[in-house]
């Protein structure tokens, strides 16, 4: 059993400024999905990655980059989306940073750095700012004016075995000329503190960590050009990623485990938790389940917001995410019930592999494989889902549509739109949804709309929560395909006697 101190949770929560209320024993952060932008380029063109700047959301995918407001509602707002000329990544597996509007992306033509401040601000197109061949990574990370990239031991064709034959390096490349970036130094994972290989690394106040074959390695940068090791935790696991949000929370996990430090000021660190995957998450799989190596630490609301993978045996890689599992330290870390009351496990469709979760506000935002850009609310917001079963489900004349909503403040108010037209106000009745997991009540909603006449395509079905303090915010989307008028619904016939 995992028994979080209340030192340590004391300290967790200073640091996301989270109070424990006595009511609130539950975390509420089951996801939604309540909007999405279609993917307009292959995912496999180019490295992808999901950035916040203020209140602009920029998304890379397939040379592709396209900016968003990133508002506190469902329905996703476009601001522009261009295309990166001349990109010479064509990797997925490719680096990506963002640092002040500019986007550092490396791939097999080297390290690119793009200005797209102009995208963000809706008035013209990327720039490329500089290449520089031979910088070839698929981890970055970027403080100031250094740059750290690295060609992880996860991906060697080899075994790294602290050999000269196998073993890997950290590039520090000082970008302060953006059109001119130098490598100043280089750190091999043969420096003699016990590991073989570097698989992830990330700044975190002002200090480069790895995670190592046998834990986490720390360096201090003050001298840019001699890198000093700060520390090594051996974390008795292999570190495979590292989960970071830059300014004192640092995590280090492999498939089945992620422990979670404290940083302090001169970069020591304090494990104040462990997180697993949850015992029957897996349960319906007959493949092996992981923690994504992708993860956010959502500081302001006091999450950690990871995603749990179905790995493919006979690859070893993604074949699908199936979950969000997202932990909540604003409630107590107890143990001993599925789901733990500390966790929202969501399970997610559709059948993909989606990477780069980023949190803004209750809402959290992923890129797919298949569906481009998605956003999920309900940590904190109304959350609710729209029971759909195709247009063959559809009664000719008059079709109900229903699903469940529920929120932190009671829901006065539900409506219906297909596109950007209404279909109407649904009625909030029947009995409570007991079979939904959530910590408030779940409440069923209900519309009759005739939809024989919608025109052949697909259309998104969208469900909006108005809630007794006035606030009103999208909080279900389903796309629907409709075969034309005259085969969009069915004439039952009654059965006979």
């Amino acid at each position: 059993m995992r028994v979080l101190s209340r030192v340590a949770l004391v300290l967790v929560l200073s640091l996301v400024t989270i109070p424990i209320a006595a009511s609130h024993l539950v975390s509420e952060c089951a996801l939604t999905l309540v909007g999405s932008s279609a993917a307009t380029s292959d995912f496999e063109l180019s490295p992808h990655g999901a950035f916040r700047d203020g209140s602009v959301l920029y998304v890379l995918r397939g040379q592709k980059v396209a900016a968003y407001t990133a508002v506190d509602f469902g329905e996703l707002v476009l601001i522009q989306e261009s295309t990166l000329e001349g990109l010479g990544a064509r990797e997925s597996k490719g680096g990506v940073a963002f640092q002040n509007g500019r986007m550092f992306i490396s791939g097999e033509s080297g390290l690119e750095i793009w200005d797209v401040r102009n995208v963000g601000a809706g008035i013209g197109e990327p720039v490329r700012v500089s290449l520089t061949p031979g910088l070839h990574y698929r981890r970055i990370a970027v403080r100031g004016s250094l740059l750290a990239g690295l060609y992880p031991g996860t991906d060697l064709p080899c075994a790294p075995g602290g050999t000269l034959f196998c073993h890997n390096t950290i590039d520090i490349v000082a970008v302060s000329n953006l059109a001119s970036p130098v490598r100043i130094a280089m750190i091999s994972s043969l420096s003699g503190f016990g590991t073989t290989a570097f698989n992830d690394l990330a700044f975190n106040r002002e200090y480069l960590y790895a995670a190592t074959e046998h834990g986490i390695v720390g360096y201090n940068l003050l001298a840019p050009t001699s890198p000093s090791v700060l520390l090594v935790e051996n974390a008795q696991m292999r570190g495979k990623f590292l989960v970071s949000n830059g300014n004192g929370v640092l995590g280090v996990g492999n498939d089945q485990i992620i422990h979670m430090y404290n940083v302090s000021s001169n970069g020591v660190l304090t494990r104040f938790t462990t997180l697993t995957i949850p015992f029957g998450a897996g349960i319906d799989r007959a493949n092996p389940i992981a923690f994504h190596p992708q993860a956010w630490v959502d500081s302001e609301n006091g999450r950690v917001i990871t995603m749990i993978n179905e790995i493919d045996p006979l690859t070893l890689e993604p074949a699908r995410t199936i979950a969000f599992d997202v932990f909540d330290y604003s409630v107590p870390m107890w143990e001993g019930s599925f789901e733990r009351g500390y966790e929202d496990l969501t399970f997610i469709s559709p059948d993909e592999v989606k990477y780069n979760p980023l949190a803004a506000g209750t809402s959290v935002f992923t890129v797919g494989e298949l569906s481009g850009l998605q956003v999920w609310a309900g940590c904190g917001a109304a959350s609710g889902r729209i029971d759909w079963h195709g247009t063959q489900g559809m009664n000719c004349g008059g079709a109900e549509l229903r699903g469940w909503v529920s929120g932190p403040q009671r829901i006065d108010e539900v409506e219906i739109f297909l596109g950007g037209a209404s279909l109407g106000i649904a009625s909030l009745n029947g009995t409570p949804r007991n079979d939904v997991s959530s910590k408030h009540p779940v409440q069923t909603w209900r519309l009759v709309a005739n939809l024989d006449q919608t025109p052949r395509g697909e259309h998104v079905l969208r469900a909006v929560a108005t809630d007794f303090a006035g606030v009103r915010r999208q909080f279900a989307e389903q796309r629907v395909f409709f075969n034309g008028p005259g085969q969009n619904c069915t004439n039952r016939r009654r059965s006979a006697r």
